[in-house]
């Protein structure tokens, strides 16, 4: 079955979360968050990014759709996810998005070499792979960790000082939106998520 691609005609990042296909347990991350994100990641046309951690492509997608010479490279344990990520994928007809089944760090080896952007999505403490991915990112370049628990927060900020990172930045960031039910409008809060900036010397 082909799918017609879908059209964004705005010069702006932020695609609306309900563009995306999900499932249970993959809900895209939140459109303002995508663009907090992607502000602090700083690619260039030309990039070479990795996304570790993929879930359903909502940001990778983003990414890579403003990367006319770049490339974004995800990698994604989950089976489900994978199969959203590559629906997605095909949806918005974007073909400088690769998709690598694996888990991080034994599996990033599939991943090209010298990316000078990474992110990083974690649910738990880092340390490890964090490392991997430090040395794998080429001078001067950036990486964005996400995460939405204290000991990711604390376990990334650790390691960053250990690393002598530079430009070391830490962001709590809270989406409220309006919902309505029957008459009554109130604003009802998306999960926290902490993201910490960072460059290589």
């Amino acid at each position: 079955m082909q799918h017609q691609a879908y059209q964004w005609d705005f010069v702006t990042p932020g695609l609306p979360d309900s563009a995306f296909e999900h499932a249970p347990g993959f809900a895209p991350t939140p459109m303002e968050l995508r663009v907090m994100l992607l502000a602090h990641l700083r690619p260039k046309p030309d990039s070479l990014v990795w996304d570790v951690g993929g879930g359903t492509g909502a940001l990778a997608l983003e990414i890579a759709r403003l990367l006319p010479r770049g490339s974004v490279h995800t990698l994604e344990r989950d089976p489900e996810a994978i199969g959203l990520l590559e629906h997605n994928r095909r949806r918005f007809g974007i073909a400088n998005l690769h998709i690598h089944a694996g888990a991080a760090p034994g599996d990033l080896h599939q991943l090209p070499a010298n990316p000078d952007r990474v992110l990083l999505e974690v649910g738990r403490p880092l340390g490890d792979v964090l490392r991997h991915v430090w040395s794998a990112l080429v001078p001067q370049g950036r990486l964005v960790i996400s995460t939405t628990n204290l000991e990711g927060l604390v376990d990334a900020s650790d390691t960053l000082g250990q690393l002598e990172a530079k430009d070391v930045q830490v962001v709590q960031a809270t989406v409220h939106r309006m919902q309505r039910r029957g008459s009554q409008a109130k604003l009802a809060a998306a999960e926290p998520l902490f993201l910490i900036a960072a460059e290589r010397s």
